[in-house]
């Protein structure tokens, strides 16, 4: 997982997170933590589906850009369902995260401090013999 839930609690504070962590009912006295680890599990499998083809995954230490997206869209997911549903600012906020994802998808940007895997888009060789081969004389 790239982000934890004391990630969750820093980034958008205690409260939120209390109410966030239950789909329904009354305001626990405290965060469940189940649910929104499985709202980070969830964000971060998402960040892998688009970082896979560039890098190895999961990107192994997180930087901070991938704790942040996690963080975001974690807590988009939180607030779907129920009597909830994402404010204006979540909604922004996934958006861009999911433009950032597909910019980092096709190389336009990149994540500082993490290599990515080599391209194979390079020359190829085989060893298959050749479906046609020409004649001495020319011709097929």
């Amino acid at each position: 997982m790239y982000a934890t839930v004391n990630d969750m609690i820093s980034r958008f504070g205690e409260e939120e997170m209390t109410r966030l962590s239950v789909a329904d009912g009354d305001m626990p006295e405290a965060v469940q933590r189940a649910r929104i680890e499985q709202a980070i599990n969830d964000a971060s499998r998402l960040i892998d589906s688009y970082l896979r083809k560039r890098y190895a995954t999961p990107v192994a230490p997180a930087p901070a850009e991938l704790v942040r997206s996690a963080c975001l869209l974690a807590r988009y997911d939180l607030a779907l369902g129920g009597d909830r549903e994402p404010t204006e600012q979540m909604r922004l906020a996934r958006k861009e995260i999911i433009g950032w994802l597909e910019v980092l998808a096709i190389g336009k940007a990149s994540l500082e401090g993490v290599v990515a895997l080599a391209s194979d888009s390079g020359a190829r060789t085989s060893d298959r013999a050749p479906a046609f081969t020409t004649r001495a004389g020319g011709g097929l």
